[in-house]
């Protein structure tokens, strides 16, 4: 049986210094970059003809923690290069010129070091560097097809304190997709997927739109903590009108009371009253998608339940379901 190539940057074959003897082997090396199936990594097989069944050994080493990568003085080993990890360990391989190890080296340091090119949070920089860190986190998820999309397949996910964006994962300029958080009717995850529902003011329309990924529970804590952030600043909004309201003679309350308070762009017009409704029959009934699949998220996304939090706690069940509109209900409580 074939094995998957549609993630590997480079592979051929390298010697390798056995950890246990010291001794330089010949092994056939597969570099990897990151999907949503599985991290940045070397796989390294007997030979080649290994590397291309999927029963066959191998060995896996993974380039999430990687330090430094750079070459080795031929002083010490010829065409050599060596990956430093951020625990002290290190792994070195010897190729057959210098010019194939400096194009090792090259791809080893674009996909396990430098930051994709391009990819912003997409709001303006104003945040100090570890917030603007967190914020250009990126999450490879694989989009299922959707009536919604023209687009499916390997992307790249992003979170940040308003949207939910998506980026092509061969152009990281190229964005494909937003969604306000504010427009999320719910969202919910597991450990292999992230999965919510848009609601009409998105630019893909209502529907449901699912991403399997390794990271769906991170994903969700970070929808949750800026839906929750927006939930807040919304209170804390309403809270100063009505005080500055209060302040006011008899004779101005009367003539503001029937004066529309005005709230920031982008809320749904249930944030915007005094009253929040709950997701009415219609928005429950919506048709989801013909896909099995999806339409078996959405059912377990609708009948499961999730205890309200307060701001600042984060919910001890990550999979089940949210919205903002739940949120803002609760601070009307």
């Amino acid at each position: 049986m074939a094995t998957d190539i549609s993630d590997i940057v480079k592979q051929g074959y390298l010697r390798s210094r056995s950890s246990k003897l010291g001794l330089w082997q010949r092994r056939w090396i597969v570099l990897r970059r990151a999907s949503s199936k599985a991290p940045c990594r070397l796989e390294k097989y007997v030979d080649e003809k290994a590397a291309r069944t999927t029963t066959a050994q191998h060995k896996i080493a993974l380039l999430t923690a990687v330090n430094s990568i750079c070459r080795v003085p031929n002083s010490v080993k010829r065409h050599a290069f060596t990956i430093c990890y951020h625990d002290g360990t290190s792994k070195c391989f010897a190729c057959d010129s210098d010019m194939e190890a400096d194009t090792w080296v090259k791809l080893l340091v674009q996909e396990s070091l430098i930051p994709q090119p391009g990819f912003t949070t997409g709001e303006p920089d104003v945040l100090s560097p570890g917030i603007q860190k967190e914020l250009q986190e990126q999450f490879h998820v694989y989009l299922m097809p959707t009536p919604k999309l023209d687009v499916f397949g390997e992307c790249l996910l992003q979170v940040t304190h308003e949207n939910v964006y998506l980026w092509d994962i061969n152009n990281t300029r190229v964005k494909l997709v937003a969604w306000p958080l504010t427009a999320l009717r719910r969202y919910g995850s597991d450990p292999a997927k992230f999965t919510f529902e848009a609601g009409r003011q998105c630019q893909t329309g209502e529907g449901m739109f699912v991403f399997h990924t390794l990271e769906g529970d991170k994903i969700y804590r970070k929808v949750h903590q800026a839906t929750l952030a927006i939930a807040e600043a919304h209170h804390r909004m309403k809270e100063h009108n009505d005080k500055v309201l209060s302040n006011q003679d008899p004779s101005s309350q009367t003539a503001s009371s029937s004066r529309s308070v005005s709230y920031p762009s982008g809320f749904p017009e249930s944030a915007s009253s005094s009253h929040i409704p709950l997701d009415n029959e219609e928005d429950q009934s919506e048709t989801t998608s013909s896909n099995p699949e999806v339409v078996s998220d959405h059912r377990r996304m609708v009948a499961s339940e999730e205890t309200l939090i307060a701001p600042g706690h984060v919910a001890q069940r990550p999979r089940s379901k949210c919205s903002l509109r739940s949120h803002l209900l609760q601070y009307g409580k």
